[in-house]
C-alpha cells in the first residue's frame, strides 16, 4: 500500500513541475497589490493558534512520519528552503485560503473560480485519485445472504375468524361461591324444593361429553402430537397411529411407517384410557389392527365413516414436520377478571403447562376439540362467560388447512365445527387423558413401590360387573358356601412370583439382569446421629444402619446398524437408592431418628427403602454377595442358621437360645471359642435339610475363615434335641382369612426351598399355613365356620393333615415351621388343638328352631348372622314359607326382616 502511494504522489510531483515553476509563482504574487496582501496577512493573524506539544524523547514511527519520507515531501521541504534563502523583501509569501475547498465543491461548475483555485493546488494531495487506482490486497468472501426465518405468513392464516368474538351478556348469571343459597321461609317452599330434588334425582340428566365414536391421531416426528380426526376411514394412512375410541371397543391401528415414539405414545394412551374407564369406554380388551388384517379393517369400517368415492389413504405431504404444521390451529383464550372478556393468550404454538394458572379460567381451541379449563381458585362467573364464548367458537370453522389436517366428512361441509368435535369443561385436578396429552411438558407423579407382586398392566374399574368381586352387600345377601366356593378356586388358582423391587419406575428382580452396582456406603446410627462406617456384612440386631446403594441399569442387547453386532457398551445414568435396616431390637424412636437423618445425607430426594430385619427383600441380600450376617451383641457362643434362596441371597441369622431343639429341615453354624483357642465352625445339619442348604453353611463357613469345619449330622450326638414339622415339603405359604375374604401373605426373599421365611410376628388374626403336605389354621380366637369350610375347600383334593392351632397352644411340630419360637403368657386356658374336619362337622350339624331361637347348646364359633343355615330345609321352609335359594335372592332388608319375624335376627 505505501508504494503505491509513494508511486502515486511522484507522478502527481512531475506532472506539477511540468505546469508550474518556482518563477511563474514569483510573478504572480508580485503582480498582486501591497493592500491585498496586507487584508490577507490581517485575517491570518486574526485566527486562533494552536497550542503545540512538548517534542517527545524519542520520536516513534508513524503513519505521518512514513508520508514525510516519501520523495514529493522532500522535494517541497527543499522549495521551502529556497524560499527562506531568499532576501525577505523578495520573499513573498502566498496565504492560505480557509475556503479554498468549499469553493471548489460549491464553484466547480464555474471557470472563474477554477483559474484562481489552479494556482493553490500545488501542495494539495488528490486522495480520491490514489483511492481510484489503488487495488485492495486482501479480498472479503462475499457469502448468500441467509433467508429469513420468520416467514411470511400467508394471508389465509391471517384472517382468523375465531379471533373475532362477539360481547357476551348472560341473562342469569351463576351464583356466585360467596352468596349465600336461598332461604326457605314457609313450608310451601320446602316442599316445593324437596319435590324438585326427588324428580332430579330420580330422572338424571347426565349425558356424556365424548361423541359416539373417536379416532385419535397420534403422529410426529419429535413432539408427538394427539389430536381427535374425522372419525371416517380416509383419515386412516400409513404415517400415523391411531386409537379407535368407542363406549364398547378400543382399537389400535399402527401405519406401516409410524415411528417408535408414535408406537410407544399410542400404546401408553391405550393403557390409560382402559385403567382409568376414560373417555367414556368400558373396554376390556384392546384390539391391534394392522393393513394387512381383514378382520380389523372390517371392524373398524363398522365403527367409523366410508364412503363410495373414498380416496387412497395417504398422509399429506410438507416439507415442516407435521407437529409445526397441527400447533398452526392452536388458540387459547383468556377471561379478563374485570369486563369478562377473551384476549388471546397464545396462538399458532404448543401448549406449555405453565400457562394454567389456579386463578384463571381458559379456552382451548385444538380445532376438532374445545375445552374450557377452570383454575381451582378461578371464579364461576368467568367460567360461564368462558362457556358462552366456546359456544360461539363451536359456530366458527378453523383455518382452510384445518381441514386438509384434521380431516373430512359429509357433515364436514356445514358451517362450523362438525358434529364429532369435542366440546368440554375441566377443572382443575379433574384428569382427562386427552386433554392431558396435549401438553408435552405435564408433571409425572412418581411413586416409590416395593413389593414381592407386580402391579397389573390393566385394572379393571368395572368392579361392580364382574362376578369375581363381591361387595360387602353382596356377600350378604349370597349364600355362603357359594362364597366359599369362590375364593377357594381364587386362591388355588393364584400364581406365586418372584419377588421384585420398583425404583424409580424400574423393575429390578433377583437376578439383576442388566444392573450394575457402581459403589456402596454405610451409615449407622449413635444416638441422635448417624456416623459413617466402612462397608461391613455384619450387622447387629440393636441398632440401625443406613445403606446406600449408586447403580446404574445398562441396556444389553444393542446391535449396531450396519453389522448388526450386538456390543457392549457402558450405558445408562448413575441412581442412588438408601436402604435403612431396623434391627429386631430397636425401638420405634430410633426408627423415627433413622428415617429422619436420611435427609442430611440424601439432598437428592433419591428413591428410599425400608428394610425389616427378617424380611429384606431379595435386591438388598444380593448385594451382599451371600455374605450377609445378623447377630446381637458380643458373646463368645454362637449360633448360626443358614436361610436364603440362592447362593447370592443366603445370609446367618443369630439364635439366641442355645438350648432351643433344632430344625430337622435346617443347618446351623456353631461358634464355641475360648480364652486361649480362636473360634471353630461346627456345621450342624439336619436330617430333612436340602443338599442346597448344606452348601450355603459351607459357603459361609469359608467366609468367616479359621481352621476346617467340623460337621455334625442329626442323631450323632444323642444329647441334642430334634423337632421337625410332619408334612412339610416347601416353604411356608400363608394367607390371612377375613371375616368374608382372605388375602396372600408376601416375603420380599421368599423362594419354595428356603428353610425359613416368616418370623413369628407374622401370626396375627387368622392365618391359612400351607407347607405342601400339610395344613394349618392359627387363629387367635375361635375360628369362624367360614375359615373351617375354605380350609375343606382348599384341601379337597389333596392328602395330609388339616390342623387347627390357637394361639397358646401351639405343638411342636407347628414351631418347626419357624427359626425360633417365644412362647406367649398372654392366654391363660388355651384351646387345644383340633382337626379341621371333625371341628366342621360339629358346626355344621343342624339344629331345631328352639334350639336356635333359645340360643341353647349351640357351639362356639358359629355364624350367629346366619342361624337359618343351621335348619334343616322342612324347618326352614316352615320358618319362612319360601325355600333357601329364593330366601337369598331377596334384598339384603328383606333377608333382615324375615329374620325377625322367625326370631333368628
Amino acid at each position: 500500500m505505501i508504494a503505491q502511494l509513494q508511486q502515486s504522489l511522484i507522478q502527481r510531483n512531475t506532472n506539477y513541475e511540468k505546469k508550474k515553476n518556482l518563477d511563474d509563482v514569483a510573478s504572480v504574487l508580485t503582480e498582486r497589490s501591497l493592500k491585498d496582501r496586507l487584508a490577507s496577512l490581517k485575517q491570518w493573524k486574526s485566527r486562533p493558534t494552536r497550542e503545540t506539544p512538548p517534542p517527545l524523547q524519542q520520536q516513534r514511527r508513524t503513519s505521518a512520519n512514513i508520508l514525510q519520507d516519501l520523495p514529493i515531501f522532500q522535494r517541497n521541504q527543499s522549495i521551502n528552503q529556497q524560499r527562506q534563502s531568499l532576501p525577505v523583501s523578495t520573499v513573498i509569501e502566498k496565504p492560505c485560503d480557509i475556503t479554498s475547498g468549499l469553493k471548489k465543491f460549491f464553484n466547480s461548475n464555474n471557470p472563474t473560480s477554477s483559474s484562481k483555485i489552479d494556482g493553490s493546488e500545488g501542495i494539495e494531495i488528490d486522495l480520491d485519485v490514489i483511492s481510484a487506482k489503488a487495488t485492495p490486497v486482501l479480498k472479503t468472501v462475499t457469502r448468500p445472504r441467509a433467508p429469513n426465518r420468520k416467514r411470511a405468513v400467508k394471508s389465509e392464516n391471517l384472517h382468523d375468524d375465531r379471533l373475532h368474538l362477539s360481547t357476551v351478556k348472560l341473562t342469569a348469571p351463576p351464583i356466585d361461591d360467596d352468596q349465600e343459597p336461598e332461604k326457605l321461609e314457609t313450608q310451601e317452599q320446602a316442599i316445593a324444593a324437596l319435590k324438585d330434588a326427588k324428580c332430579l334425582l330420580k330422572t338424571p340428566t347426565k349425558v356424556s361429553p365424548y361423541p359416539q365414536v373417536m379416532l385419535i391421531q397420534i403422529r410426529g416426528s419429535k413432539c408427538v402430537d394427539v389430536r381427535l380426526v374425522a372419525p371416517a376411514m380416509t383419515s386412516l394412512h400409513e404415517s400415523a397411529c391411531f386409537l379407535v375410541v368407542s363406549q364398547e371397543n378400543l382399537l389400535k391401528y399402527e401405519g406401516s411407517a409410524s415411528n417408535i415414539l408414535e408406537k410407544t405414545k399410542a400404546a401408553q394412551l391405550a393403557i390409560q384410557i382402559m385403567g382409568k374407564a376414560d373417555l367414556n369406554c368400558h373396554a376390556s380388551t384392546l384390539t391391534t389392527v394392522t393393513r394387512s388384517s381383514q378382520s380389523g379393517r372390517s371392524q373398524l369400517s363398522k365403527l367409523l365413516y366410508s364412503s363410495e368415492n373414498q380416496s387412497s389413504n395417504h398422509a399429506p405431504l410438507n416439507t415442516d414436520p407435521f407437529e409445526t404444521q397441527i400447533s398452526k390451529l392452536n388458540l387459547v383464550l383468556r377471561i379478563a377478571d374485570n369486563d369478562r372478556t377473551a384476549h388471546v393468550c397464545s396462538r399458532r404454538e404448543r401448549v406449555s403447562y405453565s400457562i394454567l394458572k389456579p386463578s384463571e379460567v381458559l379456552i382451548f381451541d385444538f380445532g376438532s376439540e374445545i375445552y374450557v379449563w377452570s383454575g381451582r381458585y378461578s371464579s364461576k362467573v368467568s367460567t360461564a362467560y368462558a362457556v358462552e364464548y366456546a359456544k360461539q367458537l363451536m359456530e366458527k370453522a378453523v383455518l382452510k388447512n384445518g381441514r386438509s389436517l384434521l380431516g373430512e366428512t359429509e357433515e364436514s361441509e356445514r358451517d362450523g365445527r362438525p358434529e364429532w368435535t369435542l366440546f368440554r369443561k375441566i377443572h382443575q385436578g379433574v384428569l382427562d387423558t386427552l386433554f392431558q396429552s396435549k401438553f408435552s411438558d405435564w408433571p409425572e407423579t412418581r411413586e416409590l413401590v416395593t413389593t414381592c407382586k407386580p402391579k397389573p398392566l390393566f385394572s379393571n374399574s368395572k368392579k361392580l360387573t364382574n362376578p369375581d368381586v363381591k361387595t360387602y352387600e353382596d356377600v350378604k345377601i349370597s349364600n355362603e358356601d357359594d362364597d366359599v366356593m369362590r375364593l377357594a378356586e381364587r386362591m388355588l388358582s393364584e400364581q406365586e412370583f418372584d419377588p421384585i423391587l420398583i425404583l424409580e419406575d424400574q423393575e429390578i428382580d433377583r437376578n439383576l439382569r442388566d444392573v450394575i452396582s457402581e459403589s456402596r456406603d454405610l451409615w449407622i446410627l449413635h444416638g441422635e446421629t448417624l456416623q459413617n462406617i466402612d462397608f461391613l456384612e455384619h450387622f447387629d440386631s440393636a441398632h440401625c444402619y443406613v445403606f446406600r446403594w449408586k447403580y446404574r441399569i445398562q441396556k444389553s442387547g444393542v446391535r449396531r446398524l450396519k453389522t448388526g453386532e450386538t456390543t457392549d457398551r457402558e450405558t445408562g445414568r448413575s441412581r442412588i437408592a438408601f436402604f435403612y435396616w431396623l434391627g429386631e431390637h430397636t425401638t420405634p424412636k430410633q426408627h423415627g431418628l433413622c428415617a429422619l437423618r436420611i435427609k442430611e445425607i440424601d439432598r437428592d430426594n433419591s428413591p428410599r427403602v425400608r428394610v425389616a430385619d427378617g424380611n429384606e427383600p431379595a435386591l438388598f441380600l444380593a448385594l451382599f454377595d451371600g455374605k450377609f450376617r445378623v447377630s446381637r451383641g458380643d458373646r463368645a457362643a454362637r449360633r448360626y442358621v443358614a436361610i436364603g434362596a440362592n447362593l447370592r441371597e443366603t445370609s446367618l441369622r443369630e439364635i439366641d437360645d442355645l438350648d432351643a431343639p433344632l430344625r430337622s429341615h435346617s443347618a446351623y453354624i456353631d461358634f464355641l471359642a475360648t480364652a486361649t483357642q480362636t473360634a471353630t465352625p461346627h456345621i450342624i445339619c439336619g436330617a430333612n435339610c436340602t443338599p442346597e442348604q448344606v452348601h450355603f453353611v459351607l459357603a459361609h463357613a469359608s467366609h468367616l475363615g479359621g481352621s476346617a469345619p467340623q460337621v455334625e449330622v442329626e442323631g450323632d450326638r444323642k444329647s441334642r434335641r430334634w423337632i421337625q414339622s410332619n408334612g412339610r415339603k416347601r416353604a411356608a405359604r400363608m394367607w390371612r382369612i377375613f371375616e368374608n375374604e382372605a388375602e396372600p401373605v408376601h416375603h420380599l426373599s421368599a423362594h419354595s426351598e428356603c428353610a425359613f421365611t416368616f418370623s413369628q410376628q407374622i401370626l396375627s388374626e387368622t392365618i391359612l399355613i400351607d407347607v405342601g403336605e400339610a395344613l394349618w389354621l392359627w387363629s387367635e380366637d375361635i375360628v369362624t365356620t367360614f375359615s373351617l369350610k375354605l380350609v375343606e375347600k382348599y384341601w379337597k383334593s389333596r392328602q395330609g393333615p388339616t390342623r387347627v392351632v390357637y394361639k397358646g397352644a401351639e405343638p411342636e411340630q407347628f414351631k418347626a415351621l419357624f427359626m425360633k419360637w417365644t412362647d406367649s403368657d398372654e392366654v391363660e386356658n388355651p384351646m387345644e388343638c383340633r382337626n379341621a374336619k371333625e371341628l366342621l362337622k360339629e358346626r355344621c350339624r343342624t339344629f331345631s328352631l328352639n334350639e336356635l331361637k333359645e340360643r341353647i347348646n349351640l357351639p362356639a364359633g358359629m355364624d350367629m348372622r346366619r342361624l337359618e343355615s343351621y335348619l334343616t330345609d322342612d324347618d326352614f321352609q316352615k320358618a319362612f314359607g319360601i325355600g333357601r335359594d329364593e330366601f337369598y335372592a331377596q334384598k339384603a332388608w328383606k333377608q333382615n326382616e324375615a329374620r325377625k319375624r322367625a326370631g333368628l335376627f
